[in-house]
């Protein structure tokens, strides 16, 4: 039987390397091929017979939506099963999707689990592919926690930051804010960022944030920049882990404009000195290298500073 062709398409290497991962526990003989965005996924695609693509909806040069009317239009991928991976979940997007010939969608953030029930079940029903039998438990049996993943998912881990990911997952000791593995964490930051050293005193404006585990919460931000945004948040449910995926809906204020910047937890502590301290601070780091995004962010930015 000839390798399953898998392409991965999104313009932020950090959900790529997050969804290749998933990919590859799941379907271990698979060949994977990856593209930033929608022209380079055409590219792919003349060149190799692909039989599943997992691709972003907005990217720049050719987005998904169109790589998928392309695909629909061209005798060779009219039945290739494409699900669509993206932060834009809200009807008239899915309407349009499923008119276009999607196989299956996947609202960002979200969890492994989910990713690779709803991967599975599309690779099945279009190519009658199980899942990998030896790592069935590795790859559907995570019970929620999203850090693991997204730990081995950053391309290039800094080794100052991979110790006390692994050591302080999801745990009480960063949370509850002790000092060691603060230390740690403020340490792993850029030098040329001290949003989680200094925090501004004022509020600078609300943001709506969706975890991949599930849930959201409302932001008030206290520092922010093109890198990174620091902010608190009152607890209302079990709290995100480190690394997990984030989505940050940003609302330019004179456009009306919203981009939905994709991002991970980078830092979490709590603001009250008990295990049951409701007001958490939070460091997110952005992933999107999205152009529009990126204006739209600027704007915010110098709107609130």
């Amino acid at each position: 039987m000839a390798k399953l062709k898998i392409l991965v398409v999104d313009d932020a290497a950090f959900i790529r390397d997050l969804v290749k991962k998933a990919v590859k526990d799941t379907y271990p003989g698979c060949e994977l091929f990856e593209a930033i965005d929608g022209r380079k996924a055409i590219s792919v695609m003349n060149s190799q017979d692909i039989a599943v693509v997992l691709c972003d909806w907005e990217m720049p040069e050719v987005s998904g939506i169109e790589v998928l009317q392309w695909m629909r239009a061209d005798e060779r991928y009219k039945q290739v099963p494409f699900m669509m991976i993206t932060s834009r979940g809200d009807r008239d997007h899915v309407v349009k999707a499923v008119e276009a010939g999607v196989s299956d969608y996947i609202g960002k953030p979200f969890t492994r689990d989910n990713f690779v029930a709803k991967l599975s079940k599309m690779v099945f029903k279009h190519h009658k592919i199980r899942p990998n039998v030896a790592d069935k438990q590795h790859a559907t049996g995570l019970g929620g926690d999203s850090a693991n993943v997204l730990a081995a998912a950053s391309a290039k881990p800094n080794p100052k930051e991979a110790k006390p990911a692994a050591q302080d997952m999801g745990g009480a000791s960063v949370l509850m804010g002790n000092s060691k593995s603060a230390k740690v964490v403020d340490e792993a930051a850029p030098a040329k960022s001290t949003t989680a050293k200094k925090p501004a005193a004022r509020a600078k404006g609300i943001v709506s944030v969706r975890f991949g585990s599930g849930g959201s919460a409302k932001l008030v931000i206290k520092d922010i920049n093109l890198q990174e945004m620091l902010g608190v948040f009152r607890r209302e449910g079990p709290l995100p882990a480190l690394l997990e995926q984030v989505v940050l809906d940003i609302t330019d204020k004179e456009g009306g404009d919203v981009a939905r910047i994709n991002g991970y937890v980078r830092m979490m502590q709590a603001q009250e000195p008990h295990v049951d301290a409701e007001t958490i601070q939070m460091l997110i780091r952005y992933v999107d290298d999205d152009p529009d995004k990126m204006a739209t962010l600027s704007k915010y930015i110098a709107s609130v500073r």
